[in-house]
């Protein structure tokens, strides 16, 4: 996700989504209401013919969809603005939002959890490190919010015969890497390239940060483009969204457990006990955000933004998670607590 501008006074935010997991934030983050601008295809008729015609225009949300493993987001509302020749205002019209295409949002007010939810997944790519190496060469980037950053390309010393070179060779990457996922707090490691060096540099580097490894044609730019155009990306930030909140339900089920009283669940108890100050940890499944549901989603938006107003983390369960009917038994909405509640 990259945020083009954020004007909160004015209510506009540009962004763009560049994986499958930022259009499901975007998803979450639409209400019935907001205005939507992007450009987008419609048929219209000129000259006696239907033609499909690209244009710009913004709509007044009414409902979204999204479609998962499709890469796209429908967005449905009435026409507000377009060009005047196409005599489209006041109609139905559904945009397809795709990756890498620019939109901007107006909300009459941004929630806060919704601008921390889009910044954190924002910041979110800059815990992926990206390392690119073969025997005589590696490359290290990182994500930033305006771009990629390539921190460092090297060559090395193209092994001879003696296990030596290579040993050297595995060490430098190795150290390179680990200092760079220190200074940039990388939790993941996508390891690439064309032979098998990558897999003893990956070797090295499991049990320390969560690894994938890729085969791509060489340890160059042109490679990290190509690892770029991969899915192992999607998959990187899905996995880790995910394990997140696999991770919370795990101390839910613990504390139950244990007979703690430091869980509660129902939107009335978490929303007392969130007014208090005492949630840690809220698990929302991703229904309970539909934008069909106005009232349903507004009051899970309340519980939401008192969570996040004093403190607490939020963790939206999408509906592939291994926890989610386990989070849905459970009433849609589950939070860990501080303190326990008389």
């Amino acid at each position: 996700m990259r945020i083009l501008e954020l004007d909160e006074k004015r209510g506009i935010m540009k962004l763009v989504a560049e994986t499958e997991d930022d259009l499901w934030v975007l998803y979450l983050s639409l209400e019935k209401g907001d205005e939507v601008i992007a450009a987008t295809t419609r048929d219209v008729s000129i000259g006696g013919e239907s033609r499909r015609v690209p244009m710009v225009i913004s709509i007044r949300v009414e409902k979204a969809e999204f479609q998962q493993y499709t890469n796209r987001l429908r967005i449905h509302g009435v026409i507000l603005d377009a060009p005047e020749r196409f005599g489209v205002k006041g109609q139905y019209h559904t945009i397809n939002l795709d990756l890498n295409r620019e939109v901007v949002i107006i909300k009459e007010k941004w929630p806060k959890y919704i601008i921390e939810r889009i910044k954190r997944q924002a910041e979110r790519a800059r815990r992926v490190l990206l390392l690119l190496t073969d025997y005589d060469e590696y490359l290290i980037a990182v994500p930033m919010l305006q771009g990629l950053k390539i921190l460092v390309e090297a060559e090395m010393r193209p092994p001879n015969k003696e296990q030596s070179q290579v040993e050297e060779n595995l060490e430098m990457v190795v150290r390179d890497a680990t200092s760079f996922a220190s200074t940039y707090s990388s939790e993941v490691i996508v390891v690439a390239g064309p032979g098998n060096f990558k897999d003893l540099v990956a070797q090295r580097l499991r049990g320390k940060y969560s690894v994938y490894v890729e085969h791509v044609h060489s340890a160059t730019r042109n490679g990290l483009s190509e690892l770029l155009r991969r899915d192992v990306m999607k998959l990187v930030m899905r996995d880790y969204e995910i394990s997140e909140g696999v991770k919370v339900f795990e101390r839910v089920k613990d504390l139950i457990g244990r007979g703690s009283g430091l869980v509660t669940y129902g939107k009335s108890q978490v929303m007392e006990a969130a007014t208090l100050g005492a949630v840690s940890e809220l698990l929302v499944v991703e229904d309970l955000l539909a934008t069909e549901d106005v009232e349903g989603r507004k009051s899970a938006e309340k519980i939401m933004e008192e969570v996040e107003s004093k403190g607490g983390k939020i963790w939206i369960v999408p509906k592939d998670s291994p926890i989610y009917h386990q989070v849905r038994n459970l009433t849609g909405v589950v939070a860990t607590l501080r303190f326990q509640l008389n």
